[in-house]
């Protein structure tokens, strides 16, 4: 399955905006699921699914080092509310 520049242009754009629809209001996988099965025809559901996972998983992330960081939270209350999430 070959993607030439204008479809990994076409997916780069519309992550962008999936982003920050995620950032902003939420469900940007809305947005970059059915895109990357309109722009990659052969891919598998699961595989779409899959990819708008690893998306939201890496700016959610990303968001809370920031925010970490930034903020500096007490160790006790960041170790208990990271306990929590991995449950």
């Amino acid at each position: 399955m070959d993607i030439d520049v204008a479809q990994w242009a076409v997916l780069l754009v519309g992550a962008a905006g999936a982003g920050w629809i995620d950032a902003v209001i939420g469900g940007g996988g809305l947005v970059l699921i059915p895109l990357l099965l309109a722009v990659i025809p052969g891919l598998a559901p699961a595989t779409a699914l899959a990819t708008n996972k690893l998306a939201a998983v890496s700016g959610t992330a990303s968001a809370a080092v920031t925010l970490v960081r930034k903020v500096r939270p007490p160790a006790g209350e960041l170790v208990r509310y990271a306990l929590i999430a991995l449950v």
